[in-house]
């Protein structure tokens, strides 16, 4: 989607938050910004507000968007520690290249920045980011690995995605809602819309890993399956019985296996049923924007973020 003017305003106040006398947290978090992204999460600030009459973005909305998607940069640096990831966006992540004491230290940074901006905002938007952000890094924790004898359902796959990955999404949604003044029921809505939508989004990602090359990622294929995370491919194909599944879950397994392994699961159901609940969660985010009243929102805006919705969806296609 082509950047508008309120994406670039954000993008300009969060580079004005990057400048500290210790060099290396402004150089790492330079570093990470200029690897770009979709800025999924300040977009939809955006249009949420933008949905209630919002059509200039202010002060307030600018602030809270740029916090969030800071939010979301620090939580990329921590991930690719804990993850000892080399590549983030097809280039040496900063974990790579800073290490990991410098990179963990601009997350915290990136943090703090993010609570600057975030923590003048109204009392209800403080409360809203402090629990979205307990609840990513509970998501974080609560992930843990897959092996042989795993209790790992899909029930508990969309408790931590929804912790992880939507928490983020539904709070970009519910405050850009409740800057442009709606209601508590609207701004309900639009919570529920950003969360779905979210979880979307994550397993779509997670069918990426399977289906998508390396230079599209933008770091390594199967990173899933070579970390034995709990992703929605995983765990599908561990629940179908396939011996070949509780066999590579319950063991270390080489670079040929896993390349191995990608072009076995592209010959059973798994993707097919993945992308068929990452469908059924989309249709669930719709369906919260249809329940609001039309003569309250601006249409334009509503079509918008259906497309938003549908984007994540053609992504694996």
């Amino acid at each position: 989607m082509r950047a508008s003017p309120s994406l670039i305003l954000v993008e300009e106040r969060i580079r004005s938050t990057l400048s500290s006398e210790a060099p290396v947290l402004q150089d790492v978090s330079n570093y990470l910004l200029e690897l770009g992204g979709k800025r999924v999460r300040p977009l939809l600030t955006v249009l949420s507000a933008k949905l209630f009459g919002m059509h200039e973005a202010s002060k307030e909305l600018l602030n809270a968007a740029a916090g969030i998607e800071l939010i979301h940069m620090a939580t990329l640096l921590h991930d690719d520690i804990i993850d000892e990831s080399p590549l983030r966006r097809s280039q040496e992540s900063a974990y790579s290249k800073y290490g990991t004491a410098k990179t963990l230290l601009a997350g915290d940074f990136l943090f703090a920045r993010a609570f600057g901006l975030c923590g003048v905002l109204d009392a209800e938007v403080v409360r809203a980011t402090e629990q979205a952000v307990v609840e990513l890094t509970e998501g974080e924790v609560l992930e843990g690995t897959l092996s042989e004898d795993t209790t790992s359902s899909l029930e508990s796959y969309l408790t931590v995605v929804s912790r992880k990955t939507a928490s983020l999404f539904a709070l970009s949604a519910f405050v850009g809602a409740h800057l442009a003044g709606a209601s508590s029921t609207q701004k309900k809505s639009l919570l529920s819309f950003g969360r779905d939508a979210g979880i979307a989004f994550q397993m779509i990602d997670d069918i990426l890993d399977i289906v998508s090359s390396s230079d599209l990622l933008g770091k390594p294929a199967g990173a899933d399956l070579r970390q034995k995370t709990p992703s929605l491919v995983n765990i599908l194909w561990l629940a179908s019985g396939d011996t070949r599944a509780k066999e590579f879950f319950a063991r270390d397994t080489s670079e040929e296996e896993i390349a191995d392994t990608i072009a076995h699961i592209k010959t059973t159901t798994v993707l097919e049923e993945s992308r068929a609940l990452a469908s059924e969660y989309a249709a669930k985010a719709r369906s919260h924007l249809n329940s609001i009243d039309e003569d309250a929102l601006d249409l334009e805006t509503r079509e918008n973020l259906f497309a938003l919705v549908n984007y994540t969806l053609t992504r694996c296609l």
